[in-house]
Formats: structure tokens, C-alpha cells, sequence
């Protein structure tokens, strides 16, 4: 059985040129404990007391996420969850379910107190190397949601900021932003990017599959914006990038 949730509409009153345009509220279920999401999972009969380590936390974690997608915040001391909303609808689509395609759902964890003492007690160690001297992706993200990082949505807007990540150069059959999913691949042209600048890139997220992508930027820029360097240089992002 597909999860349900159930939402509150609003008439959008800001935009003048549409009369009958809503937007969503989650109609929030109540809030859930750890043990609350162990019961959930016994009265689902699964069985959770003979399952080795990664399976259980597994098993609570999707659980954790049906909850959420239902409508319940679940927390904890470490995280909490909430389901978000994005996306209008009409007049027309009151009292129908809708599919996701239609209305995009997605599920935030936000740090805990436990999480907060941790870090209030934990330490850097500096040591010093040779600085990269190719480019480094720092950080991605849809500039609508700047807190939520590594979230993308086809269509809409995405920046990456980082070090030397300026895409030029003259091999151009090379050089670019590459999206890669195993079979599913997508490059951005430095033609497409604006601003391209060592620090900042925007550009319209490519219409690809929804799921997990590996970023990587290939370039030949230098700190001289009329000389390249002879080899393309590239950087593979260490996390997931996610087109919702």
C-alpha cells in the first residue's frame, strides 16, 4: 500500500495573475519516539530481534521515513524528521491523491540535542599540505532551499561553489559539468553556466532520472582567464548529489 499523506491547501493570495493556485501544508500526525518506530515495525510483524546490526538500522531507518511521509515528526535525541512540500496545485486537484510527479515530497532530519553536545565536544586537528592546485567543489545546492544541500530538482536552478572551478578552456569536447548515474549521464557546456567564475557556477539542473549522481568538473582554467593549462583538470564531489 502506497504512503499517504494528507495536506492542507491555501489559496496563494501573492500571485495576481492566477485565481484558483494553491499551496501545501503537511497536516502533521503527531510526533513519534524511537520506541514508537519499534512498535510500528512489531505491528508490521518484521522481524527486528534476530536481524545482525546494518539490517535492523536499516529497517528502523525506513521506518522512520515511512512515518515522516505519513505526516508524524519522529524525535529523537540525536535527529528529528519533518516531511516538506513544494510545488502549487489547483482548484481542480482538491480531494484527489496526488502522485509525486505532481507534488514533490521529501524528508528533512535535522541534528538533535545529543547531536549538538557531540559537537560542542569535538576538535579539529590542522596539519598543512601542498594546496590543491585543480579545482575543488565545496558545496551544492538549489539557492530556493540553501539549507538543504546536495538536493537538486530538475528544471530549477542549482549553484556549486568551491575553488578554481571556472569551466573554460579549448578542448571543448571536455570540459564541463558532468552528471553520472550509471547509464544516465548529463554534461553542462560553459555556455550554460552563469556566472562561471572561480568561485561560483549556476546553471538550470539537467533534465535527467531522478536518483543519486556523481558530480565532476572538468577544466582548463588558470588564474589567467586567457591561459589554459595543456590537460583538462578534474574533481570528482565526495558526496551524492540528489535530483528529486
Amino acid at each position: 500500500m502506497a504512503t499517504l499523506l494528507h495536506a492542507v491547501a491555501h489559496l496563494n493570495e501573492l500571485t495576481e495573475d492566477k485565481k484558483n493556485d494553491y499551496f501545501l501544508l503537511p497536516d502533521v500526525a503527531g510526533t513519534l519516539s524511537l520506541g514508537d518506530i519499534i512498535k510500528r515495525l512489531e505491528r508490521r510483524e518484521i522481524a527486528i530481534h534476530n536481524t545482525n546490526g546494518e539490517t535492523f538500522v536499516n529497517l528502523v531507518f525506513e521506518e522512520i521515513a515511512l512515518a515522516t511521509l505519513e505526516g508524524y515528526n519522529v524525535v529523537t535525541d540525536l535527529f528529528h524528521t519533518t516531511v516538506g512540500l513544494r510545488g502549487a496545485i489547483h482548484s481542480q486537484d482538491l480531494g484527489h491523491n496526488l502522485s509525486s510527479d505532481k507534488v514533490h515530497m521529501f524528508v528533512r532530519f535535522i541534528q538533535g540535542i545529543k547531536v549538538q553536545e557531540l559537537v560542542k565536544n569535538a576538535s579539529v586537528h590542522v596539519f598543512e599540505q601542498p594546496a590543491p592546485t585543480g579545482p575543488v567543489i565545496q558545496t551544492v545546492f538549489n539557492p530556493r532551499t540553501p539549507d538543504q544541500p546536495n538536493i537538486l530538482t530538475c528544471g530549477e536552478l542549482m549553484v556549486v561553489e568551491g575553488l578554481r572551478i571556472a569551466v573554460r578552456g579549448d578542448k571543448t569536447d571536455e570540459i564541463g559539468l558532468y552528471f553520472d548515474m550509471g547509464e544516465e549521464h548529463a554534461r553542462i557546456t560553459p555556455e550554460n553556466l552563469f556566472p562561471n567564475t572561480p568561485s561560483r557556477l549556476q546553471l538550470v539542473c539537467p533534465f535527467v532520472l531522478r536518483g543519486d549522481y556523481t558530480l565532476t568538473i572538468k577544466t582548463q582554467a588558470t588564474s589567467k582567464s586567457t591561459q589554459f593549462t595543456k590537460e583538462v583538470r578534474s574533481y570528482t564531489y565526495p558526496f551524492p548529489v540528489s535530483m528529486v
